[in-house]
């Protein structure tokens, strides 16, 4: 009711691994060892915990729709601590079953993606059962376009460090990432959160400087 009119709300969901992940460590873990030993020793539990949690966030997520959200991303924070076969087998399959559930309850809201740490596996999300995929700021955009397809729509990826940068460095990284994503079918963002202690005037600057740069560019 706050926002009604006056700008878009998005929803966002962990996805299950990450969720599940977190569960199984109980707190942050650099290497996210237990759950890695998971894999080899009892994948079937690790399995049986993802289904279980992939029915419960698209349940979640169509929730936030039905409040209000109008769009919503699913966040595989901790893809980073995947390889490609482990993203493949452990993340991808039920990140799609979440999303599938969204987008057959309601097909009218756009469904995003975003794998942290990701980047290096690109070519394993091309199929992804979603409408954008958001990137890290770790890849460079024109090869990330190429390694997706033209036709599928991305969101990112500007580092976040350069909000700490001038504003000439903010508003050149803006320009840069458009250009690289070629004009068309580009949600311009950054390629993870804001960090603490980012000046809100550098946030500023970065939503001011994608608003002045031509449609046609």
């Amino acid at each position: 009711k706050e926002t009604e009119g006056r700008t878009s709300l998005l929803g966002f969901v962990g996805a299950p691994f990450t969720l599940v992940a977190y569960a199984v460590e109980g707190a942050a873990n650099r290497h996210c060892i237990h759950t890695k030993t998971m894999m080899t020793r009892n994948p079937q539990l690790l399995h049986a915990a993802l289904n279980h949690i992939a029915d419960a966030i698209g349940l979640y997520a169509c929730y936030q729709i039905e409040s209000g959200a109008q769009v919503i991303q699913f966040f595989e924070s901790w893809a980073h601590h995947l390889g490609p076969t482990q993203f493949a087998t452990y993340a991808k399959p039920y990140a799609d079953r979440a999303m599938q559930y969204v987008r057959e309850r309601h097909p009218e809201v756009p469904v995003m993606y975003y794998a942290n740490g990701g980047s290096s596996y690109l070519d394993k999300q091309r199929d992804m059962n979603c409408d954008v995929i958001s990137l890290d700021w770790a890849c460079d955009m024109r090869l990330a376009r190429q390694t997706l397809g033209e036709e599928r729509v991305v969101q990112g990826n500007v580092d976040p460090t350069v909000l700490l940068g001038s504003e000439q460095q903010i508003a050149s990284a803006v320009r840069d990432c458009i250009s690289k994503a070629g004009g068309r079918g580009h949600i311009l963002n950054l390629g993870h959160g804001v960090l603490q202690g980012t000046p809100e005037e550098a946030v500023r600057t970065f939503v001011q400087a994608a608003k002045e740069i031509p449609l046609t560019q």
